[in-house]
């Protein structure tokens, strides 16, 4: 009795083991991962469709560039889902030549792409600093216009002075003044005068101002493209090597990945986050 109730209780415990045993995410059924909190049959279907065409997942921040990924269901996947990949060596895939490893990352923003984006969001593009110029060189065709308002005005009074009887026989007799004439003059004038400066128009000191600015911008600008495209190509160098000499210590393969990840968030912040929201990054 002993014997098969041991048996019994450890086939009840290897039930419940396989029963909340983590699913592995690279070999998942739609139906299994549509069975996880979160996860309906369209985003599982979006992940088997997105591990086929990378041929595996290496992490589970590679779906976060699915639509409809919420973090609730990001986070189901990664508390239920397990990372399990075959790892090459010297890579599991032939190539015949650079042109071909190139390709794995052919549906990523090309470099023209994320340097446009970079210029965009750092408002350094061409298009700007020469619409700037254009319009330094039209301010003196501009009159500098003047308004002046005039008022004069003049009034004057004549008075007679009179004794009370009417005839000065006494000295120092009183007398009451009237009014005898008055008279009252207004003059308004507004005027308003145009001024040209015609030899401003060969070169203005606000031209010379925006000269001066647009090689300020033009400065900016090959700041920003010159990081923008390193941080690229170092990105891209990471991932060359990740495909060719993967590594084969798991703590590696994170810090390349975080590598990866690091590089990918520096362009990010360089382009507005125009570089993830392509949706087609490699990870």
């Amino acid at each position: 009795m002993r014997i098969i109730g041991w048996a019994l209780a450890a086939t009840c415990s290897a039930t419940t083991a396989a029963a909340t045993e983590p699913l592995v995410l690279n070999d998942a059924t739609v139906e299994q991962l549509a069975s996880l909190d979160g996860v309906d049959l369209g985003l599982a279907q979006r992940v088997v469709d997105l591990r086929s065409s990378r041929g595996q997942l290496s992490n589970h921040e590679a779906l976060r560039v699915l639509p409809g990924m919420s973090d609730t269901a990001l986070d189901s996947l990664r508390s239920h889902t397990t990372i399990e990949y075959d790892l090459p060596v010297g890579g599991s895939r032939s190539y015949g030549s650079p042109d071909d490893v190139l390709r794995e990352f052919a549906s990523e923003p090309t470099i023209q792409q994320v340097q446009a984006w970079a210029a965009d969001y750092a408002r350094v593009n061409a298009s700007t600093v020469e619409r700037w110029l254009r319009a330094s060189g039209g301010f003196a065709a501009l009159p500098e216009f003047r308004v002046e308002y005039r008022f004069k005005g003049n009034s004057g009074n004549d008075w007679k002075y009179f004794p009370a009887d009417g005839i000065i026989d006494t000295p120092g007799e009183s007398v009451f003044n009237t009014l005898n004439a008055a008279n009252r003059d207004r003059e308004d004038r507004v005027a308003v005068r145009a001024t040209w400066n015609l030899d401003k128009l060969v070169m203005s000191s606000e031209r010379i101002r925006m000269i001066n600015e647009a090689q300020d911008v033009v400065k900016l600008r090959d700041k920003v493209l010159t990081e923008v495209t390193r941080l690229y190509f170092d990105r891209r160098r990471a991932q060359v090597e990740s495909v060719l000499s993967p590594k084969r210590d798991l703590g590696a393969q994170v810090k390349d990945q975080l590598s990866i990840l690091e590089k990918t968030a520096q362009i990010d912040a360089l382009t507005g986050g125009a570089f993830s929201g392509s949706n087609g990054l490699v990870q």
